[in-house]
């Protein structure tokens, strides 16, 4: 029975991804039809010479709105599993903010932003960034067990190196401030080609690698004994789990800012969905409702004529379904 769920969710998932995705190819100021969407999807020749390029440019964003947020997804999975808290993400825990400051330290010493877009250098020290807060965190997490002062730990954090970022402004030139807080309300659009191709094939790549941590992932949710009683190293485990975590989230930081409560908010209604545990099933569907919420949120965002940032849209959706985990949460703890 769970299993047939499980089917039923990952194909109305799939449906919804397509449906959304074509809606944000064919809709826009230049509205073009179905007939002529799918004739330029197919290389053929348009009547209107401009709409390749907007199909092109629609394309792209929609592109990086799925697999940015089915990418946040996983990577909110992978941490609620490796500290064992739902309301373990990307943002909580200060990744994030990390990944922020390794893009600030590129921004504001005087790049443009097209110049860090196209450049490795900037997914570099995004990386380094988020893998050193969750380093810091995980060193930190031998000393507390209790696992909402963690929580609060990964805030400050966050904070701490929100700190350093506003430091930066005082050395950054005005154009450079400017462009940092625009990428900072967050967006899926202004990625070129070139860059979108790199974005998909870094996050298909550590996506992919989850797969060969399927068995791992079952066992620690289970416990810490079980996991080695079916012959899991979890130091190997934990270690894969902060690399591919930490890119995931640096990646789509980099690129579209820092994205909030995808990365909490999508684990906790796969789970309340489907009524799985297997990883094999969870890890596609957080993927796919990821991306469902993220080409759903760059819709409503191109609905408002994109004067609404992605972060506030985001918010508005995540925020109800957190708060709503965090009550749940304190039933159970009061035994209600």
């Amino acid at each position: 029975m769970k299993r047939g769920i499980d089917g039923i969710l990952i194909v109305v998932l799939m449906v919804g991804i397509l449906l959304l995705f074509a809606i944000n190819l064919s809709y826009g100021d230049a509205s073009i039809s179905w007939r002529d969407l799918i004739s330029i999807l197919f290389g053929e020749l348009p009547e209107n010479d401009s709409w390749s390029y907007i199909v092109e440019y629609r394309l792209n964003r929609s592109i990086v709105a799925v697999l940015g947020g089915g990418a946040l997804a996983v990577s909110g999975l992978l941490l609620q599993v490796f500290f064992r808290n739902p309301l373990a993400g990307p943002g909580v825990l200060g990744i994030t903010s990390g990944a922020s400051l390794g893009v600030a330290l590129v921004m504001l010493g005087g790049i443009s932003v097209q110049n860090v877009l196209g450049g490795v250098s900037v997914i570099f020290s995004g990386t380094i960034g988020a893998i050193g807060v969750l380093f810091l965190l995980l060193f930190i997490s031998r000393f507390v067990r209790n696992q909402v002062t963690l929580l609060v730990i990964g805030l400050m954090l966050g904070y701490f190196t929100s700190a350093f970022v506003n430091m930066l402004f005082l050395w950054a030139d005005q154009n450079a401030t400017r462009e940092f807080v625009i990428w900072g309300l967050g967006s899926f659009e202004g990625l070129e080609t070139p860059e979108v191709i790199l974005f998909s094939l870094v996050i298909l790549v550590f996506i992919s690698a989850t797969v060969f941590m399927i068995k791992g992932l079952n066992g620690m949710v289970l416990g810490t004994e079980y996991s080695r009683s079916l012959g899991i190293n979890l130091r190997v485990q934990k270690v894969l789990m902060i690399i591919i975590t930490s890119v995931l989230a640096a990646v789509v930081t980099v690129y579209c800012g820092p994205i909030s409560f995808i990365g909490i908010a999508v684990p906790q209604l796969i789970r309340v969905i489907g009524k799985s545990r297997n990883h094999a099933v969870l890890i596609p569907m957080c993927f796919l409702g990821g991306g469902l919420l993220g080409i759903f949120a760059d819709l409503l965002v191109r609905l408002a004529d994109n004067t609404l940032p992605l972060n506030t849209v985001t918010a508005l959706i995540g925020a109800p379904i957190i708060i709503w985990t965090i009550i749940k949460m304190n039933k159970r703890f009061v035994g209600v």
